[in-house]
This record gives structure tokens, C-alpha cells and sequence, in this order.
């Protein structure tokens, strides 16, 4: 049943989904020869659907206006899952997530991802 419930997630995403980008800076070691430290992008082009904020949210402060929130396609292997701190690029922006919650229909098993994310 879980193997319907990701297939059915996944068919909505595709259709009414937007690509976005998500992205993630890797510290690497430091390099004393050079006195610089390493680190590496890590990217994939995942759907998103973009969901109206509840209002509430948005007159407490809690959630901008103008913040990107909705539901992200899970990452492949690379990136796992979204964290905050991590990018979505999307629409000419850039946005930093704040915060991410997965949906799961069994623990640790996630669907997709709830994002809150600010440019």
C-alpha cells in the first residue's frame, strides 16, 4: 500500500509541479598548504508545488508574504532530504529553507517534503 501512496504522490508532482533546483555547500578539510578550505555544491532538479501560507501564520510573523511554501519531491541519494540551510532555486530566486517537514505515510519513509523557504 505505501508503494501506492509514493507512486500517487509522485504522479501529482510531475503533473502539477514546477522544476526547481535544490542545492546544498559541503565544507570540505582545510588545506594548510594553501591556507583554504574545500567544499562542493551539491544539486538536483526536483518538483515542487508551490500552497498558499495559512494566513494566520503569515499576521503572526511566522511565515512572509512573499515566502516560497509547498510540497518538494524527495531528493535522490545525494542530497537525502532537504535540510535548512539548503537552496531552492526557482523562479529567477533564490530561496534559503527555513524549515522542512516530512509527510510520511510510515516513519522514515517520506513522501514528499513540506518546505518554508525565504529569498
Amino acid at each position: 500500500m505505501g508503494g501506492a501512496f509514493h507512486a500517487f504522490s509522485a504522479r501529482i508532482l510531475d503533473k502539477h509541479g514546477s522544476d526547481v533546483v535544490l542545492s546544498r555547500t559541503v565544507v570540505g578539510g582545510y588545506d594548510p598548504a594553501t591556507g583554504t578550505t574545500t567544499s562542493t555544491t551539491l544539486s538536483e532538479t526536483l518538483k515542487f508545488i508551490a500552497t498558499a501560507a495559512e494566513t494566520d501564520l503569515i499576521a503572526a510573523s511566522l511565515i512572509h508574504a512573499d515566502d516560497l511554501v509547498g510540497v518538494l519531491q524527495p531528493p535522490g541519494e545525494a542530497l537525502d532530504r532537504p535540510q535548512p540551510n539548503d537552496t531552492i532555486a526557482a523562479g529567477g530566486l533564490t530561496y534559503t529553507i527555513l524549515s522542512v517537514r516530512p509527510v510520511q505515510r510510515v516513519i522514515g519513509d517520506a513522501v514528499h517534503f513540506v518546505v518554508q523557504a525565504r529569498a
